[in-house]
Formats: C-alpha cells, structure tokens, sequence
C-alpha cells in the first residue's frame, strides 16, 4: 500500500511538472511592462517586483512628470541632482535634496520611475541607484515595472507623490564609484565609450572604446549573465574601467552591469572631458548655406570656414567670458538623452556650464589657418537639427582648400528652419559650434 501511495504521488508529480510551462534556455523572466529591467539571475538582488514591496520600503519616483506613484511614494526629479550644464551638484546639495524629501540614509529605498521626455526609459533609474550608492546609501534597490504592473500585482496608486517631514540625511562619499578626470587622463584605466556609434566617431576621450549601452539590454530588460559578459569580453577584470556618456546618465546602465559581473566599474561624463580639455585652437570664422533658401529634396552646399584663434579670444574663453559677438546657450531638453538641445555633441563653458556658440565675427587674415597645420588634422561634421528638434542629417565637411570645408545636405522634404552646428576636432580636442547656421527648406 505505501508503494501504491508512494508511486501514485510520483505519477502526480511527474504530470504537474510536464504540464507547467519553462522557459527557454537562456530567456530572461517574463518583463514588466516598459520598465523591466532584470534579466539575469544574479542580478537580481538589485531589483524587487512589485509583489514583494513591504511596508518598511520608501519608493522613491524618479519620473519628471509622472501621473501616477505607488502610494507613499516620494518625488524627486532626477534632473535635479544635476546642475543646468549636466554636471553632478555638490553632495552637499544632493543630500539636502534627499533630506528635504524626507529620506534617510538607513531607509530600505526603491528607486521607481522612467524618463518621461524620452517617451520611457530605464537610465534615469539606473542612474539615481548609482548615485544613492555613490553617497553610501546601503540599502538601496530597484522598484520593477510602470503603473499598470504595481496596480496588476496589488499595490495602490495615488495622483500625488507624499510630502513627508523633513528628515536628516547623512552621505558617506564611496569615491571609487565616480572617475575624475585626473583618473581618466593618468591613462591607466579602460574607457567605455556607451554613447551611440555615430557620436563616437565624432569625438571620444583618446583610447575609449565604443559599447553603447543598448548592448546591454534586451526589449528594456537587462541581458542575461552570459551575454553580459560576451559583450565585456575585451574589458580586463584587473584593471579599472570608466564608462561614460554625454552627462553619464545613460552610462549607469553599463556600469550597472559591470560592477555586479565583478568590474571596478567608474561612472564619468563626456561633459567633463570637454570641460578640461585645453582649446580647440580654431574659430568658425564663417558658416553659410548656399542656396538658402532651398527647396525641399533639392541639394545645399555647406562651408565652413576656419581661423586659428587669437590669444585674446583664447584667453576669454578660458576665462569663461565672451566678447560681444558670442553668445551663451544654456543646456537645455532631456537631460538624459540631450534630445531638444546641443547637449548631446557640446563643448560646455569652464565656468557656468552654458554652451559656447561660436563667433561669426571674421577674425584678422593673418590669423587664416596657414597651409597643412590644420589641413590634415581638423575635422569637421555638420548636425542638422529638424525644426521638431529632432536630428535630421549629420554629414562630414571636406577640407577643399585653406581653412575651408565643404559639405553636402539633401535638403528634406519637410518646410520650415533647420538650423546646423558644426563639431570640430583636432589633436585629441573637440569643440561644437552650436546651432550657427540656419537653413530655411520650403515646398
């Protein structure tokens, strides 16, 4: 009889198991909604599900402009950590910010949220865990999924985020996480270059490599273990590695990945490379499209012509001020992606993080970039920008005789101004002349 017993629960077994579904070999778990980010199992200490939120877990939302929170939840905009020219605020400033929320630094935190600007996406989360654990924050996790998966899985949603009492928070500084520029120009560290391909080949800090950071993910969700590391397989584990993007937000994705595969992993910023390089050299001395306007789908002719810059206006510029022909430009649009603004391919100021456009004041002729100097080492590439704010084009000027460069844009077929800024580089330096041009297409 106890054979029978025994048998029988073996066969009930052995039915239940062949009848219940199993995922692929090598299938991440089923995604949450928009803002699913776990994949690999091992990774998974890091995220928490909507269904195992527990009443001591402060979430705190990210989102610039949510319309909806898990109730209780506190908001903080995670543009805010940055200052108006995409570079980190002081810790002091940040940890009042946390304070002001109501947040302390022993409180179990589930960051939630996505970058609404962008239409969605996992960077801003990634990058405020980074941050929480920059400043010493030990308990600190990510919330899975959007609206829809908290309210599926139980939890209440409200309108408003909470306004809790003001709290004291106390940062201890984890230094090893953020790359400074000293670090990055010593030469002894790997660089990762996560931005997209066609902004790497533009300009990148000297030796970086190029993994842009949807590498990483799959539909949103963060890739499994082993394909994680086939993608840093060329990265050394002894050897320190500094990942960065525009304002290294997007980066925290890659660095994410590489610190719980077992990197150092070091966050940095592009901005911050441009902010300490020594000057381009160059002025844009004169930008113009020909014809202009043009009709839609027919072709216009881009110069660019440069002059070497004058010790005054070299001067000026390094000391953050602008004669009167410049203009400043404050950084502007997603702080996460730069969409709306010249924040993606920018030379930021030294001083108040505004973006230098350049001059369109003829500099002296004696100053006219004189002979092969800068034939063989300037380059020059020409971002048309739509009049939505989107990228239309981006094509390389070529060098046809002293200081002048000539492109070629097909005009497209929707009416309206275009404007073009012009990213330059020689000698390991860059500089972009922002929104200099303005090119009218009409039907």
């Amino acid at each position: 009889m106890r054979q029978l017993i025994v048998g029988m629960t073996l066969a009930m077994l052995i039915h239940i198991l062949l009848l219940s579904p199993f995922p692929a070999a090598g299938q991440a778990p089923p995604a949450f909604g928009n803002a699913s980010w776990a994949g690999a199992p091992d990774l998974d200490i890091a995220f928490v599900r909507p269904g195992e939120v527990s009443p001591s877990d402060i979430v705190l939302d990210i989102s610039p402009n949510a319309t909806a929170y898990v109730e209780g939840a506190l908001n903080i905009n995670y543009e805010d950590f940055l200052d108006r020219g995409g570079a980190l605020k002081p810790v002091s400033e940040i940890a009042e910010m946390l304070g002001d929320a109501g947040i302390k630094s022993n409180d179990s935190l589930l960051i939630a949220g996505e970058c609404m600007p962008c239409g969605g996406g996992p960077a801003p989360v990634f990058f405020t865990y980074w941050l929480l654990n920059y400043l010493g924050h030990e308990d600190v996790r990510m919330l899975l999924g959007d609206a829809d998966d908290w309210k599926a899985a139980g939890l209440n949603l409200s309108h408003k985020p909470l306004v809790r009492a003001k709290a004291d928070y106390v940062s201890r500084i984890q230094p090893k996480l953020m790359a400074t520029y000293e670090f990055v120009a010593a030469g002894g560290a790997q660089i990762v270059d996560t931005r997209m391909a066609r902004d790497y080949e533009i300009g990148s800090i000297p030796g970086a490599v190029n993994i842009p950071c949807e590498d990483a993910l799959d539909n949103g969700s963060m890739k499994r273990e082993k394909q994680l590391q086939e993608i840093f397989s060329g990265l050394e584990k002894d050897r320190a590695v500094v990942v960065y993007t525009n304002v290294g937000i997007e980066a925290a994705i890659i660095w994410f990945a590489l610190e719980h595969l077992g990197y150092d992993a070091r966050l940095y910023s592009w901005r911050d490379w441009l902010v300490n390089q020594p000057q381009l050299g160059f002025e844009l001395a004169e930008i113009k499209a020909e014809p202009n306007p043009v009709k839609a789908g027919q072709s216009v002719y881009i110069t660019a012509l440069f002059h070497e810059a004058s010790a005054d206006s070299t001067r000026n510029s390094s000391d953050g001020n602008s004669s009167g022909s410049d203009i400043k430009l404050e950084v502007k649009g997603c702080a996460t992606c730069g969409f709306g603004s010249p924040q993606g391919f920018a030379n930021l100021d030294r001083k108040d993080g505004a973006v230098q456009i350049g001059s369109s004041a003829a500099a002296p002729s004696s100053s006219d970039v004189a002979g092969q100097k800068a034939d063989s080492t300037l380059r020059c590439t020409a971002v048309i920008i739509a009049p939505d704010g989107s990228e239309s084009a981006r094509m390389n000027l070529l060098h046809t005789s002293g200081g002048k460069y000539v492109g070629i844009w097909n005009a497209d077929r929707q009416p309206g101004i275009y404007r073009a800024s012009i990213a330059a580089s020689v000698n390991g330096n860059a500089e972009t002349f922002a929104q200099v041009l303005e090119i009218e297409v009409v039907a």
